[in-house]
């Protein structure tokens, strides 16, 4: 495991678990005390208004960054399970298995290394420049070809809708909404409920798929096998087979396909009609494109291509069903006094282990040899299979790699793997 020790000029810490749990409390405060008693509804209103206001926020916007001037010189140590950051006043020891993201941004115009947990919560340190940055990130398992990027993107309202479309929209949602909220509650209260109940379980859900499918926000995990797209009830994987390159503009990043198409990850919002189609890179760009650009550029070119060549074609399935590629990649190990080397094509453990982690290659091919390397005495590389798991951007894809190195790969994990490229 890498270790590393750097001395930060600033390290500032993002804790937006907290806001979010007092927007929850107050949201769920205020209904609770408006269906006991709708005479609070006068009161109530405005904590109900503000919690579901910040909660919209907090989702459809990118994250928070620090304030000015919080930051403060500590000591970083990149440990075993965690990276300990030593302050003057205090010691933050983050957890490695709680992290769930880790990037170089240029806040304030100087290097960051930035690691966000699954809370939201997020530790910002400032390095000496991207040298450093770089050998931060790898050292806490968070380079492009060890781990997932994952960063929010602007909702589809906000990627296809100017800032005035999208205030039309909240004010006559607002204006059509606010009203039924006092009728819903007091008929609920009044009439018959059984009937009024099931009937608002069967109206809401329906009723609200559309707009939340419309205003929430979306994520992208970038990986080393391509980018997946995560909306509300909606999964798209762009495979980097698929992409020639990439480029950025005010509105986001721009992946270009075969044939001309383009394909849009907006970072920030639309402003104007005129915003709608690529254009020439401005002169200076949000730091949430310039992060994703980088981190898109970082993975594709992390795909070194080796695994598509002819002689790992021995892994294929080539149609055959699973029982048989499996004996078919066993019958490939040669197991002697001199250990585990394979008879019928020049290769090496270590040539396996390289296919798994080429995200170019083709998929069936990397899960043979994950399949291939199940039986490697050392345990090196199954973890190398791990970390390559980690880094696909594709679930799918990922839990297919691992289960073939534990031997416990079945058809449907094979099927669900392919079936994501072949939407």
């Amino acid at each position: 495991m890498n270790s590393l020790r750097i001395e930060s000029e600033g390290v500032a810490f993002v804790h937006a678990r907290r806001a979010r749990i007092a927007a929850w409390a107050a949201l769920i405060g205020g209904v609770a005390l408006t269906a006991a008693a709708p005479v609070l509804l006068v009161l109530t209103q405005w904590a109900v208004v503000w919690a579901v206001l910040f909660l919209i926020s907090h989702h459809t916007s990118a994250g928070r960054t620090p304030r000015r001037g919080s930051a403060r010189p500590a000591t970083v140590a990149v440990e075993e399970d965690e990276i300990v950051v030593a302050q003057a006043a205090r010691t933050t020891r983050l957890a490695r298995a709680r992290l769930e993201a880790g990037w170089i941004d240029g806040f304030a115009g100087q290097h960051h290394v930035v690691f966000r947990d699954r809370g939201g919560d997020a530790a910002w340190i400032r390095v000496r420049g991207a040298e450093e940055a770089s050998a931060l990130l790898r050292a806490a398992g968070f380079a492009a070809d060890q781990h997932v990027f994952s960063t929010r993107l602007v909702s589809v309202a906000a990627e296809r809708l100017t800032r005035a479309e999208r205030v039309g929209l909240i004010c006559l949602a607002v204006c059509m909404g606010y009203p039924t909220a006092p009728i819903a509650l007091i008929a609920l209260w009044s009439g018959p409920r059984a009937l009024l109940a099931a009937a608002l379980a069967v109206a809401v859900p329906l009723l609200a798929y559309p707009p939340l499918r419309l205003l929430g926000a979306r994520t992208a995990l970038v990986g080393t096998d391509g980018i997946t797209l995560k909306g509300f009830f909606h999964r798209r994987l762009i495979p980097f087979a698929l992409v020639t390159g990439a480029s950025a503009d005010e509105r986001g990043v721009w992946l270009a396909h075969p044939g001309g198409a383009r394909t849009l990850l907006p970072t920030m919002a639309r402003m104007s009609k005129g915003s709608a189609a690529a254009g020439p890179a401005p002169t200076s760009l949000a730091a949430s494109t310039e992060v994703l650009l980088a981190r898109v550029r970082e993975a594709m070119a992390a795909r070194s291509g080796q695994g598509a060549a002819a002689r790992f074609a021995a892994l294929d399935r080539r149609g055959r069903a699973l029982a048989e590629w499996r004996s078919a990649l066993g019958a490939l190990v040669r197991r002697d006094g001199g250990g585990a080397g394979y008879r019928h094509a020049p290769l090496d453990a270590d040539d396996l282990a390289s296919v798994v982690e080429d995200g170019a290659a083709p998929v069936e091919r990397r899960i043979g040899a994950a399949m291939a390397l199940s039986s490697a005495p050392d345990p090196g590389h199954r973890r190398r299979i791990r970390i390559a798991a980690g880094a696909c951007a594709d679930d799918a894809l990922g839990a297919a790699l691992e289960k073939a190195a534990e031997g416990e790969l079945a058809e449907d994990d094979v099927k669900r793997a392919l079936r994501a490229r072949a939407r």
